[in-house]
C-alpha cells in the first residue's frame, strides 16, 4: 500500500491507495475517531481482486483538510468531498464503488441516495440508511433506538472532547497496536475539535432509497444500532441487497472480524461489480 495525497475543493486528503491504475475505483470511507487505517486488513485483499482502493482519511482526519467552523463538517460537505476526489482520480464520467462504515456509512448512505448514477456498488457496515433510523424512532422499538444514540448529547460538548476521545478507544475492544495509527494522528487539540464537529451538525433529511448492489453489515453487539433499525434498512434499499451480521464485533468491526467481513466484501464484489 502507498500513502498518497489527493487534492479537491482546496483541501488536500491523505490517503493509502493500493492496487491496479487501470483497476476499477474502490474508495472506501473510515468511521469516527479512525482513519484510513482502519480498513488495513480489507484494502490488500480488495486490491488483489483487482481494484483500485483508495481508503481516504476524510474532512477533519486529513491535516490538510481540516477547514474552521461547524457547518463546515455538515455530511453534505463529506459527500462533494468523496465526489470531487473520485473526479481527480479520473472516474467524473463512470461510476465507482463504495465501501464505508460508521460515520464514513452516513457519508455514503447520503451519496448513494442522491448520486446514484455516481455509484456502481455499495457495501456500508454498522450504520443503516438514515431513514432506517427515522422509521424505528415511529415504533415500539423507538426507546431501544433513542438509547442507541444518547452518546450524542456528550459528543456535541466542546468541553469534553478529550474525554469522549478516550471512552471511544477504551470501548473499542480493539489492542494498543491496533490503536496506535489512530492516536497518532488525532493527537492535537485541533483535530479532535474537527473531529467532534460531526456530532454538532448532524441532522436527517430526505433522502430516496438506494437503486445500486448493496451489502450492509451490521454487528449484533454494536450497541448504537439496533436490529429493528438494522432489519428496516431493507426497506431502503431497491436494487439487489444482502444482510449479514456479525456475532462478535463491537463498532470497530473491520478489525475485530476481518477475515469474514473481508470475505463478504469480496463476495459482494464478485457478484456484481462489472
Amino acid at each position: 500500500m502507498n500513502r498518497i495525497q489527493i487534492k479537491a475543493r482546496g483541501l488536500t486528503f491523505d490517503a493509502m491507495a493500493d492496487g491496479p491504475e487501470d483497476g476499477s475505483l474502490l474508495i472506501l470511507l473510515h468511521g469516527t475517531a479512525r482513519s484510513s487505517w482502519e480498513w488495513h486488513n480489507q484494502q490488500p485483499k480488495l486490491a488483489e481482486a483487482g481494484f483500485q482502493t483508495v481508503a481516504l482519511d476524510m474532512r477533519g482526519y486529513s491535516p490538510g483538510a481540516r477547514p474552521e467552523g461547524k457547518k463546515a463538517y455538515d455530511v453534505r460537505e463529506y459527500v462533494k468531498d468523496t465526489l470531487a476526489i473520485a473526479d481527480e482520480l479520473g472516474w467524473a464520467d463512470r461510476p465507482f464503488h463504495l465501501m464505508a462504515i460508521s460515520i464514513g456509512s452516513t457519508t455514503a448512505w447520503t451519496l448513494t441516495s442522491k448520486y446514484p448514477k455516481r455509484v456502481a456498488t455499495l457495501a456500508c457496515l454498522n450504520q443503516p440508511h438514515p431513514l432506517a433510523i427515522v422509521e424505528v424512532l415511529s415504533t415500539k422499538a423507538a426507546n431501544k433506538q433513542r438509547d442507541g444514540y444518547s452518546y450524542f448529547a456528550e459528543f456535541v460538548k466542546e468541553e469534553k472532547e478529550l474525554e469522549n476521545f478516550e471512552g471511544i478507544y477504551e470501548r473499542s475492544g480493539l489492542t494498543a497496536e491496533e490503536l496506535a495509527p489512530y492516536r497518532e494522528l488525532l493527537n492535537s487539540k485541533d483535530a479532535i475539535h474537527a473531529v467532534f464537529n460531526w456530532y454538532r451538525v448532524i441532522k436527517v433529511r430526505a433522502l430516496k432509497p438506494v437503486v445500486v448492489p448493496t451489502l450492509y453489515i451490521w454487528p449484533r453487539n454494536i450497541g448504537n444500532v439496533s436490529l429493528e433499525a438494522a432489519e428496516a434498512n431493507a426497506h431502503y434499499v431497491t436494487g439487489p441487497y444482502r444482510f449479514e451480521i456479525l456475532e462478535k464485533a463491537r463498532n470497530y468491526s473491520l478489525q475485530m472480524e476481518p477475515k469474514k467481513i473481508t470475505r463478504l466484501l469480496l463476495e459482494h464484489l464478485a457478484e456484481h461489480a462489472q
